[in-house]
Order: C-alpha cells, then sequence, then structure tokens
C-alpha cells in the first residue's frame, strides 16, 4: 500500500512537470515615454534627470538646484543658466548625445550605456532608477 502510493505521486509529480510549459510566453517590449521627463528620487542631496526624445538624443542633468524640470528647460542649450537662476548656490552636471536601438535595447551612441525600459514609466540607466515625473 505504501509503494502504491509513493508511485501514484512520483507519477503524478512527473506529469506535472511534463504539462508545464517550458518557455514563458513572449513578453512585449516595454517603450519609454518620449519627451517626457523622469527623475530619480533623491540621492545624496540631488537629483538625476533623463529625458528621451523622439529624435533619438538623450539628456541627462545631475543636480541639487532644482526638483523639476521640464522638457524645454532639459533641451535648452542654456540649462546650466536657468538652474543658476532657479537656485543661486549648488552643482549641477549635463551630459547630452544620441541614443541607439541596438537588439531591442537602447544604448548612449557615444559610451554605449544601457538605457534599460523597466516600464514607460521607469527606467534604469547608470545604476538609477529613473521615475516619470
Amino acid at each position: 500500500m505504501k509503494k502504491k502510493f509513493f508511485l501514484t505521486i512520483r507519477v503524478f509529480t512527473f506529469l506535472s512537470f511534463l504539462l508545464t510549459p517550458i518557455f514563458a510566453g513572449n513578453i512585449p517590449d516595454a517603450k519609454p515615454s518620449l519627451n517626457r521627463v523622469y527623475r530619480t528620487e533623491k540621492i545624496s542631496d540631488s537629483y538625476h534627470f533623463l529625458l528621451l526624445d523622439s529624435n533619438k538624443r538623450y539628456y541627462y542633468i545631475n543636480t541639487n538646484k532644482s526638483k523639476k524640470l521640464t522638457p524645454s528647460e532639459m533641451k535648452s542649450p542654456d540649462i546650466l543658466e536657468i538652474l543658476k537662476r532657479k537656485q543661486s548656490w549648488g552643482q549641477a552636471f549635463v551630459s547630452s548625445g544620441k541614443y541607439i536601438n541596438k537588439n531591442g535595447n537602447i544604448y548612449t551612441e557615444k559610451y554605449l550605456d544601457r538605457i534599460k525600459v523597466i516600464s514607460p514609466n521607469k527606467i534604469k540607466y547608470l545604476n538609477k532608477i529613473f521615475i516619470l515625473q
């Protein structure tokens, strides 16, 4: 009786493995929200901002001079002056360039840093999580 019970358990276990799909279905590719500003939570007294535009350009700003930036401010060639008007003290680091799509992933063109799109509202870049403002 005991052997029959364990044999039945083994058969059911084997059948459950057989009937379970081996590969998961396709996960839809998340696309970033273009021309919208993503921002991190406060990290070491500053915020990091990221914007991807429809012309395949990215804009990255690390500053403690502002909590909020608009897309037009981030794209402005005078962004440092704009930040200086918002707050006279503090620091800001600005970087921009082109991004490329390669094998379904997004990378900065110059350094090939990956911009991982977690969802349309969340992006990971330079080991930081950015959330849509």
